[in-house]
């Protein structure tokens, strides 16, 4: 039980890096969360790998979203090294966008992989 409260708030982590705007505070929080070989697919992006490629990712999703904010609508799922969450990103314009994310951690709660729904 221990453990799923590291690794929600490691999701936690993730999610609100990508409600920054800023370059320096997002990769902050990435490098407080990701691994250095973790990986990031949806069915818009190809695999991603690295900390810098996250980071140039949530960067240039404001080219594609607009502002918005990202929350988790509920507490992670985990099991085995694995989970998922939900999580809903709300833009002052247009509707919101609800999606959930797989993701897998390693022994130091940092995520290795995440594969994205939408």
């Amino acid at each position: 039980m221990e453990n799923n409260k590291n690794i929600e708030k490691t999701i936690l982590t993730y999610t609100s890096a990508w409600n920054e705007t800023e370059r320096e505070a997002i990769g902050e929080k990435i490098s407080k969360c990701w691994a250095p070989g973790g990986t990031y697919t949806d069915r818009l992006t190809d695999t991603i790998t690295g900390p810098d490629a996250i980071t140039d990712l949530i960067i240039s999703s404001y080219e594609q979203m607009g502002p918005r904010t990202f929350q988790v609508l509920a507490e992670p799922q985990v099991h085995h090294q694995s989970g998922r969450f939900r999580w809903l990103a709300i833009r002052p314009e247009g509707y919101p966008v609800e999606g959930m994310d797989y993701f897998e951690f390693d022994g130091e709660n940092r995520i290795t992989r995440i594969v994205g729904f939408f």
